[in-house]
C-alpha cells in the first residue's frame, strides 16, 4: 500500500472507527481499524460485532493493498497532524504515516483476521437523516442501562401513524415517545436498535448532509449514504405494550414556561439527597419543587396555571431534568393522573414529543 489521502477526510472517518472499536481480550482485531486501497479509493472499515462501520474516501494511489492497525494508535497519529494531505504506506510489518515533517511507524495486524460487516441486501428507503437523528437522541437517554432486560435497552423505532417514525425508550421508570415526519416511509413493523448503536447511528445522521437509505432485514438494520455505510445488530425481543400504562385520566393540568422550570432545578439540584428525591407540589396556580440534603433545603416556586386538584408528588430530579432540552416550545404542560401515578410531560402546541415520570415512593 502507498496512497496520499486528505487529512480532513482520513481523520473524520477514524474519529467514527475508534468509538466503535473496542478493546476485547479474546479478539484483539475489534481494536483495529481495516484500510484497503484499490482503485484511487480507501475502503477503511471498523467493528465491534454489534456495530459497524465502512466509508470510502478519495486517494491518490501508487500502490494497492490492505492493512489493519490499532484504531485509536491511528486516530491519536493522524490528530495531531497540521499538514492538508497524509501519506500512508506499508514497509514490510509497518505502516507508515507521513507528511512533509513528520513521520510515524505502526505496527500491524493480520488483516485477514478482520470481520465481515453485513451487507444487507433489500431494497430498502429513503428517510430524512436529520430527524432520524432527532428521533433517536430525544429518546435514548431514556433506555435501561441494564443488560437484564436487552428490549429495555433499546431504542423501539416503528410506523404508528402514516407517513411519521416513532421511536420510544423506556427504563421502567419513565417512558419518552417521539414523533418525527416520515413521508413515503413504510416500516412494516417495528425494530429495536441497542441504545449504544442508536448513539452511534443518530451521529452519523448529524455528520452527513445527504439523507440515507435505511436498511432493515430481521437481524440488522443499517444506513447506507453515498460513500458511508453503518449497520447495527437487532435485539431480539418484544418492545412492552406502552400505551397501556399511559394515564387515559388526569386529575390537574398545569402549564408553566420550559425556562421557569429550568432554572427552578439548576436550583433545587444543589440540595438533592443521594437519592435524587424532589418533591414537586401544586397549590392554586404555585408549583413548589422541594428538595433537601446534606448540604441544607430548598422551595422554589413557579407562577403556573392549573385545573383541577392540588396534588404533591415525590421524583427523582434527574428523570425530570432530563427531558427540557429536547422540549421545543417554550411552555410546558403538566398532566398529573393522580397520587402514587405517573405524570405526562409535553410541549404546549409542539404534540411530537411525550414523556412519562413514574413517581418515588414515600
Amino acid at each position: 500500500m502507498n496512497i496520499t489521502i486528505e487529512h480532513a477526510e482520513l481523520l473524520k472517518t477514524l474519529e467514527l472507527v475508534a468509538r466503535v472499536s473496542t478493546k476485547h481480550l479474546t479478539l484483539p482485531i475489534l481494536q483495529c481499524v481495516y484500510l484497503e486501497a484499490e482503485n484511487n479509493k480507501l475502503i477503511v472499515r471498523g467493528t465491534n460485532l454489534e456495530i459497524g462501520i465502512e466509508s470510502i474516501l478519495p486517494i491518490k494511489q501508487n500502490e494497492a493493498g490492505s492493512v489493519s492497525v490499532s484504531a485509536m494508535t491511528l486516530l491519536q497519529t493522524v490528530s495531531l497532524i497540521n499538514q492538508k494531505e497524509v501519506v500512508l504506506r506499508k514497509e514490510g510489518e509497518m505502516l507508515v504515516v507521513e507528511t512533509v515533517n513528520s513521520k510515524s511507524s505502526l505496527n500491524t495486524v493480520s488483516f485477514e483476521d478482520f470481520p465481515h460487516i453485513p451487507k444487507l441486501e433489500t431494497d430498502g428507503q429513503i428517510i430524512q437523516g436529520k430527524n432520524f437523528a432527532v428521533g433517536i437522541k430525544t429518546a435514548v437517554f431514556a433506555a435501561s442501562q441494564s443488560s437484564i432486560k436487552p428490549e429495555l435497552g433499546s431504542v423501539y423505532v416503528f410506523q404508528k401513524k402514516e407517513h411519521t417514525i416513532t421511536f420510544v425508550a423506556t427504563d421502567s421508570f419513565r417512558l419518552v415517545e417521539k414523533t418525527i415526519p416520515g413521508q413515503q416511509v413504510v416500516l412494516d413493523g417495528g425494530i429495536l436498535i441497542p441504545y449504544k448503536n442508536a448513539i452511534e447511528i443518530a451521529r452519523v445522521c448529524e455528520l452527513f448532509e445527504e439523507d440515507p437509505k435505511l436498511l432493515i432485514n430481521e437481524n440488522q438494520c443499517a444506513l447506507q449514504f453515498k460513500n458511508f455505510y453503518i449497520t447495527s445488530r437487532l435485539t431480539t425481543g418484544t418492545f412492552p405494550d406502552y400505551e397501556g400504562i399511559i394515564p387515559k385520566e388526569y386529575v390537574t393540568h398545569t402549564t408553566l414556561l420550559k425556562n421557569d422550570l429550568q432554572n427552578a432545578l439548576k436550583k433545587t439540584n444543589i440540595f438533592l439527597n443521594r437519592f435524587l428525591r424532589l418533591t414537586m407540589s401544586v397549590a392554586g396556580n404555585i408549583l413548589s419543587l422541594t428538595s433537601k440534603g446534606d448540604e441544607g433545603t430548598t422551595k422554589e416556586e413557579i407562577k403556573v396555571s392549573t385545573e383541577g386538584d392540588d396534588i404533591a408528588l415525590n421524583f427523582n430530579q434527574r428523570y425530570i431534568q432530563e427531558i427540557i432540552p429536547h422540549i421545543i416550545d417554550e411552555s410546558i404542560v403538566i398532566h398529573f393522573a393522580g397520587i402514587g401515578r405517573p405524570i405526562v410531560m409535553e410541549s404546549v402546541h409542539e404534540k411530537s414529543l411525550r414523556y412519562l415520570v413514574m413517581p418515588m415512593n414515600k
